[in-house]
């Protein structure tokens, strides 16, 4: 079984988050605070063919109205997504089959004027966009080194490959012509279609994690230990149910249900990774009666987020665990109990998590007709307790990014630094855009 983001890829549903996006671009500059609504801005004067007045942030502003010259398959002439299955390319775009969870048809999107870097998302009060750079459609999860200089890694995906590829020097990113190893263990290779990648990227301050599961209950799955440095050297160990992983100085997390032959019930598995071989250790147990496996994050304080989906109505659910207890969970054996920890307070389902300075950020959402749709993107503050001894302090939601409609995808979460990485997708192309904390 899988949780959200994991049902989704194996299983087709990530056309909610992967389709077309046809819609339009901004085109002009405002004109000071002087409109409700379009109405306002007939005035105006003549505009270029093919563009109108709209107002935008109370500014009359030029607007791009149609920029599909022709529908069957070029998905507006962008070079990302031109002819990919998930964009049908149908004329009607009507809102239906693989199309419809991002796109909601080109009579919806069309007449919206967008932000070129956000697109449709509502940016809230409290935090702001730093640069952002264009992702190959075919990344499906990204890390970033600790910095100050952010080296990114990204996992690529391909009807034949999981494979780990380096992205370079953020902003300036660029998908490498050679993948540094597969992910795929030596086992599997010889029928690649039948493994379904996990859709995370973990560092531990020298090396990778990346993995993947194939069909069974438990799903039987690997995860692959890649040293950038050492190409053809990576390590695979048996992970079956490898949903999410995160990673910290010499060690990685895994929430599964096992870890080479150390196996066991769903929960969270440490990789301690400062000599070899590596050492083993489940660090956290989950409930008895679970759904899936679930979100896994490690905040810059090293707070960690775990989660699971609930066993009657497959909704993720999260806990935060202090470094104090994780670390007493290595040095004992014996694992935390996740639900004796202080509860993340999401308030709805939710599909993806990553670190966002001292706290966790995570898509809200839900299933629908076409998938999981993301609501918005929501942090939380995570405060260690007095001494080592007090429980962690769960912060209140912030929101971060709003969407307003279904034109624009939020497809990943990951992070740079104390900063968060969105990973974005609609008409302008697919690109990673980086938020801060502040003004």
């Amino acid at each position: 079984m899988r949780t959200d983001m994991m049902r989704m890829g194996t299983k087709g549903q990530r056309a909610a988050l992967m389709g077309a996006l046809l819609a339009v671009v901004l085109g002009g500059t405002g004109c000071g605070d002087e409109c409700v609504d379009s109405i306002d801005c007939r005035d105006k004067g003549a505009v270029p063919a093919g563009q109108a007045w709209a107002c935008v942030e109370e500014l009359c502003t030029q607007v791009v109205v149609d920029i599909e010259e022709d529908d069957a398959g070029t998905d507006a002439g962008t070079g990302t997504d031109a002819g990919t299955e998930t964009d049908a390319g149908t004329e009607t775009d009507g809102g239906t089959g693989t199309d419809a969870g991002t796109d909601g048809g080109t009579v919806a999107c069309a007449p919206l004027p967008r932000e070129q870097v956000l697109g449709t998302l509502q940016l809230q009060t409290g935090f702001s966009v730093a640069e952002s750079a264009d992702l190959s459609p075919e990344v499906v999860a990204v890390v970033s080194t600790p910095g100050p200089t952010y080296s990114l890694f990204a996992v690529r995906q391909t009807a034949t490959g999981r494979d780990v590829f380096s992205l370079g020097t953020w902003p300036e990113l660029a998908l490498g012509d050679t993948a540094i190893d597969t992910v795929i263990a030596p086992a599997d290779r010889a029928n690649p279609t039948a493994t379904f990648a996990s859709y995370f990227l973990a560092h531990d301050g020298t090396r990778l994690l990346a993995g993947y599961t194939k069909s069974g209950f438990p799903a039987p799955g690997s995860v692959a230990v890649v040293d950038p440095s050492k190409r053809d050297a990576t390590t695979y160990l048996d992970a079956p149910d490898n949903y999410s992983a995160a990673g910290t100085t010499d060690a990685f997390f895994v929430n599964g249900s096992g870890l080479e032959r150390l196996s066991g019930s769903l929960g969270v598995y440490a990789l301690v990774t400062s000599g070899k071989p590596f050492v083993k250790f489940k660090v956290v147990d989950f409930p008895a009666q679970v759904g899936a496996s679930g979100v896994t994050a490690i905040a810059q304080n090293g707070i960690g987020v775990f989660g699971y989906a609930a066993a009657d109505t497959y909704v993720n659910v999260a806990h935060a665990v202090s470094s104090a207890k994780l670390g007493e969970a290595l040095a004992s054996g014996t694992p935390v109990v996740l639900t004796n920890e202080p509860k993340v307070d999401v308030g709805s389902d939710f599909n993806a998590a990553a670190s966002f300075g001292n706290g966790v950020a995570v898509a809200r959402g839900a299933y629908g007709a076409t998938g999981f749709g993301v609501t918005d993107v929501s942090r939380f503050s995570l405060t260690p307790g007095l001494g080592g001894g007090q429980p962690v302090s769960v912060g209140t939601r912030e929101a971060v990014l709003n969407t307003a409609d279904a034109c624009t995808a939020v497809e990943l979460l990951s992070s740079l630094g104390a900063d968060l990485l969105v990973g974005v997708k609609d008409v302008n192309g697919r690109r990673l855009v980086r938020i801060q904390q502040g003004q």
